[in-house]
C-alpha cells in the first residue's frame, strides 16, 4: 500500500521560490520548533511548515521525536523547545493535560463536525477540547480470497463457518480486539458522556459484558479456534502464510501481506448480536504547549497541515485523513484497503482517553487467561476485570 510522493518537493520548491520573493523577514520571535511522533512523514510535515512558515514570515523546524511527558515538561523551559506536537496517539493525551502542558484549543479553530466523531472524542478531555485530529486507523477484518468467496455478515456466522475450515485467529485476550464484542452487547470501559469519561463507571461486568465474555470464552473452549498462545503477532503470521482464513488486523499489516504475496482482501467487520461492531480508532492529534510564547501562530500551522497536507500524508505514510471531505478524495476512495478501513472508521470510537486506561490492559488479558484455563466463569472473568481495575485506578489516583 505504500506509494511514493508525488509532487509535493517539486510543489514545495515552486512556491517557496514564489514567496521568498515577497521579502518575509525573520527574527528570534519568528521561529516554531514542532515536535513529531510520526518518523516516515516527519519530512513531509516539513515540507508543508516550509511553505505555511514562508507564507507567514516564521522559520518552523520540525523534529522527529517520541517524548515521554517529562522530556517535553524539561525541553518547553528551553530556549528552543518545543511550541506544539504533531501525530501522536490520542490515548497519551490526557498525560500531557494532567501535567498541565497542553493548551486548550481555541474556540473557534475548527468545526467538530468536519471530523470523524471518533477522531473528535479523542480530542476531548474532561469536556474540554485539547487537540486537533489529524489522522485517523481502526482495525478491520482481513480474509484470504483463496479460502473464502463471500464474508459472512455476522461474527455469529463467521465462528460457524471459521471453525468449520480455515479458522480465525486475532490477540482475543486484549481489550483492543475484544472490544467490539463488547460494546455491542451494551458493554464499556468508562462511561462516557458529555465530552468526559467517568472512570468510576466501569461497564465490563454489566449483562451485555457478560454475554460477549462467553462469546469469546467459546472461541476457545468450544470451537477450539483461539488459544492464550495466540498472540497479535502469531495471528498475522498465520495469516500470512495461508494457515488461517481470517485475521483482524490494521493498515500497518497491509505492506507485509503484500509483500508475501498473500490473497487477501479487507472487509467491514460482520456485525455482533444484531449490532455494528464497534473497534478502537486511534487518532493522530496535535496539540500546542501552554508554555508557548506563540500558541496562535502554532495552531494555525497546526491547521494549515490539516486542511492543505492531507493528501501528501496520506501518500507518504498510508496515512487516513480525520477530515470527512478528504476522506473522499478520490486517490484515497480509489484504495479499496483504505475504503474499507474509512467505512469501519464510522462504526469505530476511541479508547478512553484518559490516563486510567492504562490499568485495564494486563487486567483484561490475564483474567480472560484464565477463564479460558476454566478457573474463572465468563461472569467471574467479568466481574474480577471490574473489580481489580476499580482498585487499581482508586490506587493510582489516591496520590493526585
Amino acid at each position: 500500500m505504500k506509494k511514493k510522493t508525488t509532487g509535493i518537493m517539486i510543489m514545495c520548491g515552486l512556491i517557496i521560490g514564489v514567496l521568498s520573493g515577497c521579502g518575509s523577514s525573520k527574527g528570534p520571535d519568528n521561529q516554531l520548533t514542532v515536535w513529531t511522533n510520526m518518523d516516515v512523514e516527519a519530512e513531509t510535515i516539513q515540507q508543508y511548515a516550509d511553505i505555511w512558515g514562508v507564507a507567514n514570515g516564521y522559520e518552523v523546524t520540525v523534529i522527529h521525536q517520541s517524548p515521554s511527558v517529562q522530556q517535553f515538561a524539561q525541553a518547553i523551559n528551553s530556549a528552543d523547545g518545543p511550541d506544539a506536537v504533531v501525530g501522536i496517539p490520542n490515548d497519551q493525551l490526557a498525560d500531557y493535560i494532567n501535567a498541565g502542558l497542553a493548551a486548550e484549543v481555541p474556540a473557534k479553530l475548527y468545526q467538530d463536525e468536519d471530523f470523524s466523531d471518533a477522531a473528535i472524542q479523542a480530542c476531548y478531555v474532561d469536556g474540554i477540547r485539547y487537540a486537533a485530529p489529524l489522522c485517523v486507523e481502526t482495525t478491520a477484518l482481513f480474509y484470504n480470497t483463496d479460502m473464502v468467496s463471500e464474508v459472512p455478515a455476522s461474527w455469529e456466522e463467521l465462528v460457524m463457518q471459521a471453525a468449520e475450515g480455515g479458522g480465525v485467529q486475532f490477540d482475543a485476550t486484549s481489550i483492543y480486539y475484544d472490544l467490539g464484542f463488547v460494546r455491542a452487547n451494551g458493554g464499556y470501559i468508562f462511561q462516557y458522556e458529555n465530552g468526559a469519561y467517568d472512570v468510576a463507571d466501569i461497564g465490563l461486568a454489566n449483562d451485555g459484558a457478560v454475554q460477549a465474555y462467553e462469546f469469546i470464552n467459546d472461541l476457545c473452549n468450544e470451537y477450539q479456534l483461539l488459544s492464550a498462545d495466540v498472540t497479535a503477532d502469531i495471528a498475522r503470521s498465520n495469516f500470512q502464510n495461508g494457515q488461517t482464513a481470517y485475521y483482524i488486523g490494521g493498515p500497518w499489516d497491509i505492506d507485509g501481506f503484500s509483500s508475501a504475496g498473500t490473497p487477501f482482501a479487507i472487509a467491514e467487520m460482520p456485525t455482533f448480536s444484531g449490532q455494528p461492531f464497534v473497534t478502537p480508532v486511534g487518532t493522530q492529534i496535535s496539540f500546542v504547549s501552554n508554555k508557548s510564547d506563540s500558541q496562535d501562530k502554532a495552531w494555525d500551522f497546526i491547521m494549515y497541515l490539516i486542511d492543505n497536507g492531507a493528501v501528501g500524508m496520506y501518500e507518504s505514510g498510508d496515512r487516513i485523513p480525520a477530515k470527512l471531505s478528504d476522506q473522499e478524495n478520490e486517490l484515497i476512495q480509489g484504495n479499496e484497503y483504505s475504503k474499507a478501513f474509512i467505512a469501519q472508521i464510522n462504526n469505530g470510537e476511541p479508547m478512553p482517553t484518559v490516563s486510567e486506561m492504562g490499568q485495564l490492559w494486563s487486567i483484561h488479558t490475564n483474567n480472560i487467561r484464565s477463564m479460558w484455563m476454566g478457573e474463572l466463569t465468563p461472569k467471574e472473568a467479568a466481574e474480577n476485570i471490574v473489580n481489580q481495575l476499580t482498585e487499581a485506578v482508586e490506587l493510582m489516583n489516591s496520590g493526585k
